[in-house]
């Protein structure tokens, strides 16, 4: 009985070292919900719940979906300055090279006229076709970027189905002066276009485009935004956009979030979000393989005895690439009288992603002083981002919470350094910090 009990023993063992016992899967995409308080006064208050959603790293870009995706190009006079179109096109004939003969594209140039050089239908063998349109591209005229942005939503609303990776590419180096103007109305189109999957990525050239504006279309249009003070950066930004592109897992994410009896949300920071009585639904729009997205909830935790579940929440998405396996959170806190057991309970590392995150809220509100032309309120609210990160309890620990912190102070010292060594024009501060604080928020 000995040897035979050894010999399964070391077979077994054998067997675990080789990989011949089969592993429980990876979960593709996961999503966790952690309070910076478990432990709460009786009386009630403020806590911050951290969502994190990870991806796996799985290899997607051999077999990934086909893509629809619109070009939508500025040819505004100013884009002949410092050579932008001539980088403009050699960035993008690198993209049209990636492309597939089953990947679907269309071009939309913009001035003052709306001009479809390729309407939407699939690359087949016609790259070398591609690549001369976008070469008979020239400067001219004004910037109707809301007339070129609707138009290239169009092109990709032809072929715009869960069976693609739907996406608009928006280039601009300047103002929108011309059709529709108005952003509040050019973000609720983009968002409608969500509807259809299609996702809207904008890309400020230069230093004379607005920034709110394009920043403002990629939150709404679920893609990303990208600030490139000098064209001869738009290749590896192109290149990059492309490989986002290419590991896509999932389209359309949301995170629909339930809230105990009585709590509320006072923010959901650095994203779009909707919802009330207790409902809210933040849109995570495309989720990339080997990707980590982190969501700071503001609660406010009505006062109790005993425990209390003070939220849970579904990740939800569509996907052709992995199974839908919806993960799920739940978040729950114990009501205390003691203080020393509060803060003895408090988790450091969430409490230093929401100080992180409650940080680029000043920022926010900074850069807002800054369009309004009032330098000093600009000031002070970077000043108070700096004393929320000095004064936080996790801000000397070791580790990666403690160095995260550190880096963030270090930001707001830059930042702050950046308006006054501006020498008057603003515009490069503004759009470098700014660029920067939407890069923390969404962990780019």
């Amino acid at each position: 009985m000995k040897t035979i009990f050894m010999l399964v023993f070391l077979t077994t063992c054998a067997a675990s070292v080789f990989g011949m016992i089969p592993q429980p899967p990876v979960q593709a995409i996961a999503l966790e919900g952690k309070l910076n308080y478990p432990f709460i006064s009786e009386r009630g208050g403020i806590a911050f719940l951290q969502l994190t959603v990870t991806t796996a790293n799985i290899g997607v870009q051999s077999d990934r979906k086909p893509m629809n995706l619109a070009i939508v190009l500025d040819r505004s006079g100013s884009m002949g300055d410092e050579r932008k179109m001539e980088y403009v096109k050699q960035a993008f004939h690198s993209l049209v090279d990636q492309l597939r003969p089953s990947d679907i594209l269309s071009v939309v140039i913009y001035d003052d006229v709306i001009d479809v050089i390729r309407r939407a239908h699939r690359v087949g063998n016609e790259k070398s076709e591609i690549n001369r349109l976008i070469d008979e591209v020239y400067p001219r005229g004004s910037t109707n970027l809301g007339g070129g942005l609707m138009e290239g939503l169009h092109q990709a609303e032809r072929y715009a189905s869960s069976g693609y990776i739907n996406r608009v590419v928006l280039l601009s180096d300047g103002l929108a002066n011309v059709g529709v103007t108005d952003p509040t109305e050019l973000n609720r189109n983009a968002k409608r276009y969500r509807n259809y999957s299609i996702s809207i990525t904008t890309m400020g050239v230069g230093l004379d485009y607005n920034e709110n504006l394009m920043m403002g279309l990629a939150e709404s249009g679920g893609g990303n935004y990208y600030f490139i003070e000098r064209p001869t950066s738009l290749a590896s930004i192109v290149r990059k956009e492309m490989n986002v592109l290419s590991s896509v897992l999932a389209q359309n994410g949301t995170i629909n979030i339930n809230l105990g009896r009585n709590v509320r949300v006072n923010d959901i920071i650095g994203c779009d979000y909707r919802g009330d009585n207790g409902s809210y639904v933040i849109p995570v729009g495309d989720l990339c393989a080997n990707e980590r997205r982190e969501f700071t909830v503001e609660l406010v935790v009505p006062e109790g005895t005993g425990a209390m579940n003070v939220a849970n929440g579904e990740l939800r998405y569509e996907s052709s690439v992995i199974s839908r396996e919806y993960p799920t959170f739940s978040a729950a806190v114990k009501y205390t009288k003691d203080f020393v057991e509060i803060e003895r309970n408090r988790d450091k590392d969430v409490q230093a992603k929401a100080d992180i995150a409650v940080s680029t809220r000043q920022v926010d509100k900074a850069m807002k002083a800054m369009d309004a032309g009032d330098h000093a309120a600009a000031e002070q609210h970077l000043q108070k981002a700096q004393s929320i990160i000095s004064a936080s309890p996790a801000v000397s620990a070791a580790g990666a919470s403690g160095t995260a912190l550190r880096q963030q102070l270090g930001k707001m010292e830059s930042y702050q350094k950046e308006l006054k060594d501006s020498s008057g024009d603003l515009r490069r501060a503004k759009k470098s910090i700014q660029y920067q604080n939407y890069q923390t928020q969404k962990n780019k």
